[in-house]
């Protein structure tokens, strides 16, 4: 087993963001990467590019009417996928579902021993319902995952643990 943490990076998951002055906005990604490369960890780490999940696993979560919502949305480029705090843009879709394949991919390197420690920089979209976005999240990449483990994985017990800071 690899003991180096899987990086997983890319424009591919940049451009999940909402626009300037968004709290998901543009920059993220940016600073991210460049705090990165300014502590040296870029050259600690194994560094692979993102992954699109298909419609098929986005639908071990989603409904199929909400992946068509989603679709119709990002081909518009416009409307609201909740009530209010997710705007779609163009390519929501395709940027929504890298975050969820990235996700997987590194769930399948962690189980298959590739690597120990794998890390998305922009992930845990955990607000999406199962048949609407929420809290800027038009997919839940956890509740993905999770229904993915249950069912490629076979894996029946599962925690999931969300921590807040107040």
């Amino acid at each position: 087993m690899q003991q180096r943490v899987q990086l997983y990076i890319g424009p591919q998951l940049a451009r999940y963001g909402f626009g300037e002055g968004h709290p998901f906005g543009p920059d993220r990604m940016d600073a991210f990467w460049q705090e990165t490369i300014r502590q040296g960890l870029d050259k600690r780490v194994s560094i692979t590019a993102p992954v699109m999940a298909n419609r098929q696993a986005l639908e071990r979560f989603h409904t199929p009417e909400y992946v068509d919502r989603v679709i119709a949305c990002s081909e518009s480029g416009s409307g609201y996928l909740d009530y209010g705090d997710t705007p779609a843009f163009k390519g929501i879709y395709e940027a929504a579902a890298t975050v969820v394949g990235t996700v997987l991919a590194a769930a399948e390197e962690a189980i298959n021993g590739s690597h120990q420690r794998c890390f998305i920089p922009i992930a845990g979209l955990h607000h999406a319902r199962r048949n609407m976005a929420a809290g800027f999240c038009a997919f839940n990449d956890a509740g993905v995952l999770i229904e993915t483990l249950r069912s490629e994985y076979g894996i029946r017990r599962i925690a999931y643990v969300e921590f807040t800071r107040k």
